[in-house]
């Protein structure tokens, strides 16, 4: 659950996420399959700038939803069957992951145009 506070967490600049008041720390990470979802951009910006890669000076993704996008999947984990995205998500804005994300979980990051 991503509440509104005031408090954030320490980062560059002045760009950070919220923290949690109830655990003290952010729930952005964990929520960042969220970040591109239309029905939650602003709420994500909001709370979550550093996360969803919304910082001053940083690019932006599209807004477009992953939902919609026909043909817009994640690739499964070939040992379970089931997708590893949602649990990954807190990579979809992770530089060094950009690239293995983009391939992997597409819906999950929402890179789908």
């Amino acid at each position: 659950m991503i509440i509104n506070v005031g408090v954030t967490t320490p980062s560059v600049g002045n760009c950070a996420d919220r923290l949690n008041p109830q655990t003290g720390v952010s729930d952005c990470p964990n929520r960042a399959n969220l970040c591109n979802d239309t029905v939650y951009y602003t709420l994500m910006t909001e709370q979550c700038p550093r996360t969803c890669n919304r910082c001053p000076g940083t690019r932006a993704i599209s807004r477009r939803t992953t939902a919609t996008s026909p043909g817009c999947r994640d690739l499964l984990n070939p040992a379970t069957g089931v997708s590893d995205c949602p649990q990954m998500a807190s990579y979809c804005t992770n530089t060094l992951y950009l690239t293995l994300m983009r391939q992997q979980c597409r819906k999950t990051c929402g890179y789908c145009v």
